[in-house]
């Protein structure tokens, strides 16, 4: 298959060029790749006309549906970012997996195409970010496609928790790690200490303080 441009070869290069952004982050380079020696020689070798095919019938195709898994009623932490929205523009909320993994939850806005969702991220900055899903208030989690079975297990046992105590698993979090689940900062307070979280994140997110 020969020809001084993309646009004269069959309709996958096109479909491949003209899209190349609706393929996974990991795809995209390669499909790039793919293209860059089409545009430059004129022609591909079989095993690569094979994967023009196969990415763009992933592009036809559109994403996979994402799994899921039943993580216990969420309308309380719901309600817990909403107390805390009265104070705060973006709270957030941040966790640790039992590997030490971080795990940063926070509440889709109105325009969101999931509002009043929750999104778990591993609180890096967006783009650089693994997306560990969302929990609908129903606590219906849909995972993100990175996750795998060991790590999808420890996320989904620490929803439950949170969904079953909010405060009891925020609170832990300060206990264990000396800074405060909401701010991160410090703990150094001894009430603070002793309850997991500092006077000025209870009050914002409706929490008591300073008792066992």
């Amino acid at each position: 298959m020969n020809g001084d441009t993309i646009d004269t070869h069959p309709p996958a290069a096109l479909l491949l060029k003209e899209q190349l952004d609706k393929l996974p982050l990991k795809d995209q380079d390669f499909a790039a790749s793919l293209l860059d020696q089409l545009e430059r020689k004129g022609k591909l070798s079989e095993k690569q006309w094979f994967w023009v095919d196969t990415l763009a019938a992933r592009i036809t195709a559109g994403p996979p549906e994402p799994a899921t898994q039943e993580v216990g009623d969420f309308a309380g932490v719901v309600a817990f970012f909403a107390k805390a929205k009265q104070h705060l523009r973006y709270p957030r909320l941040r966790l640790q997996l039992p590997d030490g993994r971080p795990l940063a939850l926070a509440l889709a806005g109105p325009g969101s195409s999931r509002a009043g969702w929750v999104n778990m991220t591993d609180g890096r900055p967006f783009g650089q970010n693994l997306f560990y899903g969302r929990v609908s208030p129903a606590g219906h989690w849909e995972m993100g496609h990175a996750i795998d079975e060991v790590v999808g297990d420890a996320v989904a046992e620490l929803l439950h928790r949170l969904a079953a105590d909010p405060e009891q698993v925020a609170s832990s979090y300060g206990k264990l790690t000396g800074c405060c689940c909401f701010c991160t900062s410090q703990l150094s307070d001894p009430k603070s200490t002793e309850v997991g979280y500092g006077p000025v994140c209870a009050k914002r997110w409706g929490l008591p303080w300073g008792t066992k």
